[in-house]
């Protein structure tokens, strides 16, 4: 098929094993803080509420592209 989209990475899980007891403990990447960084975001937990920076190859794999 031609003009699908690839298929975006999956998040990794919450490096807390206590949190993959159930789906919540897939991490969300929060770009609340982005401003004028595209690098200034970092993976979030949804189920201990902690934020983790991530790693060169997952910020890589995981950018946003800029808008155009």
């Amino acid at each position: 098929m031609t003009g699908r989209h690839p298929e975006p990475p999956v998040p990794p899980l919450c490096p807390d094993r206590t949190c993959h007891s159930d789906t919540h403990g897939r991490l969300w990447k929060d770009t609340t803080h982005l401003r004028d960084d595209p690098d200034a975001w970092r993976w979030y937990c949804p189920r201990c509420g902690r934020h983790w920076l991530p790693s060169r190859a997952e910020f890589d794999r995981h950018r946003t592209p800029p808008s155009t």
